[in-house]
C-alpha cells in the first residue's frame, strides 16, 4: 500500500512537471514572437534603452527555455547551465555595482569549476544500480574502472 501511494505521488509530480514545463514552453513562444514583432529597427540602432530592453527579454526566454530542459532532464549539468545563463544575465542586462560584478564573475568561475572538477557525469544517467553508481564514482576519483567479478571469471581469472 504504502509503495502504491509513493507511486502515485511520483506519478502526479511528474504530470505537474511536464504541464509546467509545456506553460513554460508556451510563454516561451509567445514571448519571442512577441519580441520579433514589435521590435522597432530605428530605436533598436539609436536608443541604448531600448536595446538593453529587448536584450533582456531575450535572455529571459533563453532562460525559460533552459528551464524546460532542467526539468526534463534530471541531470546537474543543466541545473549549473540555468544558473550560469542566470548569473549572465545579470551582468549584461543590468546595471550593477562593480562589488555586484565582481562577485557575478566570482559565482561564473564557481560554477566552471564545479562543472570541470566536481561534475561526474556517469551519475546523472537514469535507472541504474547502487553497485554501477559506485563503480563510476571509483573510476572517476582512481583513475581506472574496478572490473566485476562476472567479467573475471568469463575471462577465466579469479
Amino acid at each position: 500500500m504504502n509503495s502504491d501511494l509513493r507511486d502515485k505521488i511520483s506519478t502526479a509530480a511528474t504530470a505537474v512537471e511536464i504541464v509546467l514545463g509545456l506553460i513554460i514552453l508556451l510563454a516561451c513562444v509567445i514571448g519571442s514572437i512577441g519580441l520579433v514583432c514589435t521590435t522597432e529597427m530605428d530605436q533598436m540602432l539609436h536608443v541604448p534603452e531600448y536595446f538593453q530592453e529587448r536584450l533582456s527579454d531575450a535572455c529571459l526566454i533563453i532562460i525559460g527555455i533552459e528551464l524546460i530542459k532542467m526539468i526534463t532532464s534530471y541531470t546537474i549539468d543543466s541545473v549549473v547551465d540555468v544558473m550560469l545563463l542566470a548569473i549572465a544575465r545579470q551582468m549584461v542586462v543590468e546595471h550593477t555595482t562593480p562589488l555586484e560584478n565582481l562577485l557575478a564573475v566570482l559565482s561564473v568561475g564557481v560554477l566552471f569549476v564545479i562543472r570541470k572538477y566536481l561534475y561526474i557525469s556517469h551519475l546523472d544517467r537514469r535507472k541504474r544500480s547502487k553497485k554501477d553508481i559506485e563503480e563510476d564514482v571509483r573510476a572517476e576519483v582512481y583513475g581506472f574502472t574496478v572490473r566485476r567479478k562476472e567479467e573475471r571469471a568469463e575471462e577465466g581469472r579469479p
